[in-house]
């Protein structure tokens, strides 16, 4: 296998096109320097999960560099460690840089935020991403969330069948559950997102495959799970909205199988990365 097998044409693409949107008609500011062969360093300016790295190595790569990659993705940096090793053409390195360290921070960002996510859910719950990603980016967000221990949700809405509240708006649970089995892919599952208590039960009584408790409280959370388990004991349950840090520990202890959680994108924390040339 090549270097940079693991990444698929279409992630290439979006990064060529990340990289070209940054450019624009060509870098002015490079341009004026003379064209010299030099080596640079990449170097993680604090702590974190580092995701993100085999995409930096590529764009540099793309621009005809040559990488050492010091760092795999999903190692636990800190503060000072070198994560690239660049040697090639000062205009093209400099060009590629900031795209690059942007790719890296963002992911490494989402990397960290879910690795903390992770440890609080422990063994038993699996933590979720959800598709509340930047238009462009949502199949980074999902790679990089894996590097943190969290598993990505629907990658797109082609992947699974998730009746959520709007989709209610035209009919009922029952009706639209019997829609999906007519129209589901082998092994694929219907998933159903629930408001009430009520409308829980209705979709574990339909043999939901996943039903999704929305926004419910704590207290109304423990209730429902053990309304779905007496009639479907199959079903699983997933629990999602105001889920944070700072309450997962206490939604673990109601044993659902799945947690999603927004906070892993809205509020994950750019990593800062520098880059340095040094000869």
């Amino acid at each position: 296998m090549g270097y940079f097998d693991m990444l698929f044409a279409p992630a290439k693409k979006k990064l060529k096109q990340f990289l070209a949107d940054d450019v624009g008609a060509g870098d002015r500011t490079s341009a004026l320097l003379p064209e010299k062969k030099c080596r640079a360093i990449i170097t993680a300016n604090e702590n974190c999960v580092l995701a993100g790295a085999e995409e930096a190595a590529w764009l540099f790569s793309f621009q005809g560099c040559r990488v050492k990659q010091l760092k795999k993705d999903g190692a636990i940096l800190r503060k000072g460690s070198k994560v690239l090793k660049l040697d090639g053409v000062n205009r093209k390195i400099l060009s590629a840089e900031r795209t690059s360290l942007n790719v890296l921070g963002r992911m490494s960002g989402v990397a960290t935020i879910c690795s903390k996510a992770a440890t609080i859910a422990g063994e038993n719950t699996k933590v979720f991403l959800t598709r509340k990603t930047m238009p462009g980016f949502n199949e980074f967000d999902k790679k990089a969330c894996t590097f943190g221990g969290v598993f990505p949700h629907r990658k797109n809405l082609e992947e699974m069948i998730l009746l959520k509240e709007n989709h209610l708006a035209f009919g009922s649970i029952q009706e639209l559950i019997a829609k999906a089995r007519e129209k589901k892919r082998k092994g694929e599952k219907i998933e159903v997102e629930v408001r009430t208590a009520g409308q829980a039960v209705e979709a574990a009584k339909n043999n939901a495959d996943i039903v999704m408790l929305d926004n419910f409280s704590m207290k109304s959370t423990g209730k429902a799970i053990r309304k779905v388990k007496e009639i479907n004991q199959k079903a699983v349950v997933e629990l999602s909205g105001g889920i944070t840090l700072k309450n997962l520990h206490s939604y673990v202890k109601l044993k659902p199988e799945m947690i999603s959680m927004g906070q892993l994108t809205k509020e994950a924390k750019t990593i800062d990365f520098s880059l340095e040339v040094v000869a």
